[in-house]
């Protein structure tokens, strides 16, 4: 890719979430932007703003990113940048942020402890500061082959687990009257050991940990009605074959080994 183009200042497209965190961590870091939205702007502004700048963030929803190229080629002129995990657009590159985003605005220094994965083939030296430069954060690089499936274990670890809380806290609250609050700790805790945990070592407890089939049969019969039956019953069936495969798979190695 060559050396770090010289940068001047950001043009940071959108008005949605990410849009909004990454306008509170430029201002955080005195880097000069301009912001335009459909919403809020013209065509004839954005022509305008693109002349004064070097990088240009689409922090648009993913299938609108290429079309919006498209509509607007004069940009391609300019480092590109979206922030789609699975998403590769010929013209722009992906540097996806590995964070979730909420509606309250971050403080700077998580802002800068947040993990970028930059979509590139090959290792480059000083990848940050070519797609993103005057930020701070880890840099790791990922080929472009692998960003679906790296992008679908997010999902998996993050938005699959809230739906799972959020389940549990409307249920607490509505079938037995108990706040949020008395599963925090559990929840916490969760977090914590995961987070310590060791490459090859499970936290995992409860039923599943212990083969106890009984309890987990008793728990498919409860939820027979529920939309979550399915969920829990493929989360049992994921997790038999996985340690049925880990299991061959040791089991083969020590034959060869032998």
């Amino acid at each position: 890719m060559g050396q770090v183009p010289a940068f001047t200042s950001y043009l940071v497209i959108g008005d949605g979430r990410v849009a909004r965190h990454f306008r509170r961590y430029f201002e955080f870091e005195a880097l000069p932007f301009y912001p335009w939205s459909r919403r809020q702007n013209t065509k004839n502004e954005l022509v305008n703003l693109s002349e004064h700048v070097s990088h240009v963030l689409l922090l648009i929803s993913d299938r609108a990113i290429e079309p919006f190229l498209h509509e607007n080629p004069y940009l391609l002129d300019k480092i590109c940048v979206h922030m789609s995990g699975a998403l590769s657009v010929g013209g722009a590159t992906s540097v996806h942020p590995l964070m979730t985003f909420s509606d309250t605005l971050y403080e700077l220094e998580f802002y800068r402890q947040i993990p970028f994965v930059i979509e590139r083939d090959a290792n480059e030296n000083n990848a940050l500061q070519r797609f993103l430069p005057g930020l701070r954060n880890p840099c790791f690089g990922l080929s472009t082959e692998h960003r679906v499936l790296y992008h679908a274990l997010c999902v998996l670890a993050g938005n699959f687990t809230v739906l799972l809380w959020e389940k549990a806290f409307r249920e607490f609250a509505g079938k037995f009257d108990l706040p949020k609050d008395v599963l925090i700790p559990y929840l916490m805790q969760t977090v914590k050991n995961l987070a310590s945990s060791t490459a090859g070592d499970s936290v995992l407890t409860g039923p599943l940990a212990r083969a106890d089939f009984s309890t987990i049969n008793k728990h498919l019969k409860v939820l027979e009605n529920d939309p979550y039956h399915e969920v829990y019953l493929a989360f049992t069936h994921a997790f038999q074959r996985e340690v049925h495969d880990e299991v061959s798979a040791r089991l083969s190695q020590n034959e060869v080994t032998r």
